[in-house]
């Protein structure tokens, strides 16, 4: 097959296979135990594994959040940032 190919991105170089393990058997990965069934949602920032029993919940959570996200202005969360930058500032004995 010849035709141009243009990406961007992040690509993981594959590590060796130096074990076999059963299929379905949980595993590690960085120090944290993926089950069969977890959700492992990655992107350029960082890793979350959301346990299998967890998910409909942190889902529903998830959604509520992003609700509320759409419902706050831009002022509004300005000013919620600023303020939370403000306190952890007071509370490390600096002024913002």
């Amino acid at each position: 097959m010849r035709f141009p190919v243009f990406a961007c991105g992040v690509v993981p170089v594959p590590g060796a296979k130096k074990v076999v393990r059963p299929l379905n058997g949980p595993v590690r990965c960085a120090g944290v135990r993926v089950e069969a069934g977890d959700m492992v949602v990655a992107d350029e920032e960082g890793v979350v594994v959301v346990p299998a029993a967890r998910r409909v919940r942190v889902l529903a959570e998830a959604r509520a959040k992003l609700a509320k996200e759409a419902d706050e202005t831009l002022d509004a969360w300005e000013a919620a940032h600023r303020a939370r930058i403000d306190a952890i500032l007071a509370d490390h004995g600096s002024e913002g």
